[in-house]
This record gives structure tokens, C-alpha cells and sequence, in this order.
């Protein structure tokens, strides 16, 4: 028999081709309200699990950044258009990728998508952009030249993406 601990976990973080990150996940009876759509704040949650996830590929660790360079990652601006609802057991792809980078803060415009069987159809639910900015234990705004060295975040690499 085969262990379990010997499957490939490596696509659970998404994956990344070209400019873009890929995040898929499935709605859950828990996601949605008594008329089985998806609660409109969950959406920042599924954002924030993809950027999370493209972080993790990009093997930029948050507990390390925190712990020995004194760096939290936390939103400071969240710009969201809701265009149509997810509804229970829809499968939905978050698309992440880089607006703009600055020395202490990271734009990202991000969409999540329900996508229709595998002809590869999908239809936009709701768009937006997130600012991330870095800041120390006193609230304190840092440089995060750790992350912006990383191709992903690279202006001179990277073509900028608009959703």
C-alpha cells in the first residue's frame, strides 16, 4: 500500500506561469449564506489564501521574515468590485499578479473566476487591488528588498498586469 505522505502536495499553493499565480479552491456549504451564495467578505479571505500560497512558491517565508528581519506583511488598501456571486460548489481560480512594486509596498491586482467544467471557460466574480505594505513590531513602515529581489516582483522582468 501505498503511503499518503508520498503524494505531491506542491499544486495545494496554486502555480505560477508567466506573470500570473493560479489559486483554485471549491465553495463550501460553509462559505455561503442560507441562499447558498458566497458571503462577500470571504472573497478577501480567498485573496488573501492565494497571495499566501504565491509567496509560499516563491519560497518567501512570512515566519521568517517576521522573525529575523522584523517584517509583517499586512494590508493597507483594498479596492473590490463584486460583478456576480460564487455559489456553493462552484470551483473558482484566483488570479494574482503584480500592479506595481515600491520599496515598501507591493500592489497586486487579483480576480477571482468561477470556472465551467474543463473546456476552460470562466466568468469574473470579483476584481480588485490589494496594497501590502511591510511593517516592524511598532507599526513602523519597512523596506522589503528581501521580496522585491524576487523575479514575480521585479519591474524590469515582469510585465504588469491589469485586470
Amino acid at each position: 500500500m501505498k503511503s499518503i505522505y508520498n503524494n505531491n502536495f506542491q499544486n495545494l499553493d496554486g502555480i505560477i506561469q508567466g506573470n500570473e499565480h493560479y489559486y483554485y479552491l471549491k465553495i463550501y456549504h460553509e462559505d455561503t449564506d442560507a441562499g447558498q451564495i458566497v458571503y462577500h467578505t470571504n472573497y478577501l479571505k480567498y485573496f488573501e489564501r492565494a497571495r499566501t500560497s504565491l509567496l509560499n512558491l516563491l519560497n518567501i517565508d512570512q515566519v521568517d521574515l517576521r522573525k529575523k528581519h522584523n517584517i509583517n506583511l499586512v494590508v493597507r488598501k483594498a479596492d473590490l468590485m463584486w460583478h456576480k456571486p460564487a455559489l456553493f460548489n462552484d470551483t473558482i481560480l484566483i488570479k494574482s499578479c503584480l500592479k506595481y512594486a515600491k520599496n515598501t509596498s507591493i500592489t497586486i491586482n487579483q480576480s477571482a473566476c468561477r470556472l465551467f467544467g474543463t473546456e476552460g471557460g470562466e466568468e469574473l466574480l470579483v476584481s480588485g487591488m490589494i496594497q501590502i505594505v511591510a511593517i516592524n513590531k511598532e507599526f513602523k513602515v519597512k523596506r522589503i528588498s528581501q521580496i522585491l529581489n524576487c523575479k514575480f516582483f521585479s519591474k524590469q522582468i515582469n510585465r504588469i498586469c491589469e485586470v
